[in-house]
C-alpha cells in the first residue's frame, strides 16, 4: 500500500512540474526566467496540497534542477554562468521550499480537522444508537425471549446497519461480522456491517443487562400473580362447589325424597318436580358456566368468527332470556344500517343474553331494558342499559372477575360478567362499564369495524 501511494506521489510530481516546465517553456519569449519561476511554485503548492511536505520538497528539488538545466545559461547544463541566475535560483528554491511547508502544514491541519469532525460524528452516532437502543429496550421490556431481543430494539439497530441476537454461539449473515456482548447473563451477540459499531459493546451489554434483569423481574411478577389468581380461582370453585352446586343438588334431593313418600296430592307432585326442572336446569347453567370460564381462563375460547348482524344477534339473546326469565320488558334501539361486524354469533349471542339477564335482574319492577347501538371510533358498539341502584365505584373494577358479587350480596353466581368479559375479548373486542349510584348501570360492548366484502353487504 505504502509502495503503491509512493508511485502514485511520483506520478503527480512528474506531472506537475513537467506540465509547469511546458508552460515556462511556452512563455519564455514573453518574460524573464526569473519571473517565469513562481509557475513552479504552483507546481510545488499543488503537490503540497495534494502529497505533503516530503513531496513538496521533492517538487521543489526537482523544479530547481528543471530551470537549471534549460532556461539557465549555459542551457543543458546544471552550471549557472551569471551570478544574477544563481542568486535567483537559490531564493526560488528557498521561497519553493518554503510555500511547500506551509501548505503542507495547513494540510496537515485540515486533514486533523476533518479526522476530529469524523470521530465528533461518529460519537454522536454512537450517543443516538445508544439513546434509541435504550428507549427501545424499554418499549421492549415485555416483549417474549428468543432469537431478538423485542421489534423496536431491532428496528432502532436496523436503522444503524446492526442487529442484536440471544443465542449461544454467533450465527452471522453474509457480511456481517460479529462481536459477542459481556453481559452478565444469557448469550447476546451483536452483528453489525459497518466499521466502527464494535466500540458500542461494552455499553450496549450494560443496556441489555438492564433490559433482560426487567424481564425477569416481569416474567416473576407476572407469574406470582397466575399463582395468586389460581389460588382465588381455587377458592371461588370450591365456594362455588360447597354453595351454588349444593344448594340446587339439596332441593333436588329433597323433592326427590318427598315424590317417594305417599299420600301427595297431584298439585304437590306438580309442585315437586317443577322444582326438581328448574333446580335442574339452574344446576345445568351453572356447570356450563363453570365449563365455559375454564376454556376463558385456559385462552381456549376459539372463536369461529364470521359476518353477523348484531341486530339479529340481540335479538336471538332477547329471546332467550325471555324464556328463561318469562316476560321481558325491552327496549330496542339499534339502528337498520348497523355494519354487520365479523364475531363468533354463538359467543356473541352469549355475551348478549348474560347482559340483558344481568340488566333484568337490577331493573326496577315496570323498568324496561334498554339496548342501543351505532359506530364510531373504529368501532361498532352495542349498549345494555338499566335503570338500577347502579354500581359502587369500588366495585366497578372488579365486576368482571370471576365469582365477584359485590358487597351487597347480590344473587348470582358471579360468573355472567366474567364469561362475557371474556367472549368478547376473544373475539377482539372490548367491554367498558359505566355506571352512576341511582340511575343505574350500562354495559358498552364494541367489536371492530371491518371492511366488509361485497358479498356480505
Amino acid at each position: 500500500m505504502r509502495l503503491r501511494s509512493a508511485a502514485a506521489a511520483a506520478v503527480e510530481i512528474l506531472a506537475a512540474v513537467g506540465a509547469a516546465t511546458g508552460a515556462v517553456a511556452l512563455l519564455n519569449k514573453m518574460a524573464p526566467v526569473a519571473g517565469l519561476s513562481t509557475v513552479y511554485l504552483l507546481a510545488v503548492l499543488l503537490i503540497a496540497i495534494r502529497r505533503g511536505l516530503i513531496a513538496a520538497l521533492a517538487a521543489s528539488v526537482l523544479s530547481v534542477l528543471l530551470l537549471n538545466y534549460f532556461f539557465f545559461e549555459p542551457l543543458h547544463q546544471l552550471t549557472i554562468a551569471n551570478s544574477e541566475n544563481v542568486a535567483a535560483l537559490v531564493v526560488f528554491a528557498i521561497v519553493a521550499v518554503v510555500v511547500g511547508r506551509l501548505a503542507a502544514a495547513e494540510r496537515d491541519r485540515a486533514a486533523e480537522a476533518e479526522s476530529r469532525a469524523r470521530v465528533a460524528a461518529a460519537r454522536e452516532r454512537e450517543a443516538t444508537v445508544l439513546a434509541e437502543v435504550a428507549s427501545s429496550l424499554l418499549a421492549d421490556a415485555g416483549a417474549p425471549r428468543g432469537e431478538g431481543l423485542g421489534p423496536a430494539l431491532a428496528a432502532a439497530l436496523d436503522r444503524s446497519g446492526a442487529r442484536l441476537a440471544l443465542s449461544s454461539a454467533p450465527t452471522p449473515r453474509e457480511g456481517e461480522s460479529a462481536v459477542k456482548l459481556p453481559t452478565r447473563e444469557g448469550s447476546v451477540w451483536l452483528y453489525t456491517r459497518e466499521f466502527g459499531l464494535e466500540r458500542l459493546a461494552e455499553p450496549l451489554a450494560r443496556l441489555v443487562d438492564v433490559a433482560l434483569e426487567r424481564r425477569r423481574m416481569s416474567e416473576q411478577a407476572e407469574r406470582a400473580e397466575e399463582v395468586r389468581r389460581a389460588e382465588v380461582a381455587k377458592t371461588a370453585v370450591l365456594h362455588a362447589i360447597s354453595h351454588d352446586l349444593r344448594s340446587p343438588l339439596t332441593a333436588i334431593a329433597t323433592a326427590s325424597a318427598a315424590l317417594g313418600t305417599g299420600g301427595l296430592s297431584e298439585d304437590d307432585r306438580a309442585d315437586l318436580v317443577a322444582v326438581i326442572d328448574a333446580e335442574a336446569a339452574r344446576l345445568g347453567r351453572l356447570v356450563d358456566d363453570l365449563l365455559d370460564l375454564s376454556r376463558i381462563e385456559a385462552g381456549a375460547a376459539d372463536p369461529n368468527p364470521d359476518w353477523c348482524d348484531l341486530r339479529d344477534v340481540v335479538a336471538g339473546a332477547a329471546e332467550h332470556v325471555r324464556r328463561e326469565v318469562g316476560e321481558l320488558s325491552l327496549e330496542l334501539d339499534l339502528p337498520e344500517d348497523l355494519p354487520l361486524v365479523r364475531v363468533d354469533s354463538v359467543q356473541a349471542e352469549r355475551v348478549f343474553s348474560n347482559l340483558i339477564e344481568n340488566a333484568v335482574k337490577f331493573s326496577p319492577p315496570g323498568e324496561p331494558v334498554r339496548v342501543s347501538g351505532g359506530v364510531g371510533g373504529g368501532h361498532v358498539t352495542v349498549r345494555v342499559s338499566d335503570r338500577g341502584q347502579g354500581i359502587p365505584a369500588a366495585d366497578r373494577m372488579h365486576v368482571f372477575e370471576p365469582f365477584f358479587r359485590g358487597r351487597d350480596g347480590r344473587k348470582g353466581s358471579g360468573l355472567g360478567l366474567a364469561i362475557v368479559r371474556g367472549f368478547v375479548e376473544a373475539n377482539g373486542g372490548r367491554i367498558r362499564v359505566q355506571s352512576r349510584p341511582g340511575e343505574g348501570t350500562s354495559f358498552a360492548v364494541s367489536f371492530p369495524l371491518v371492511e366488509q366484502p361485497l358479498q356480505a353487504q
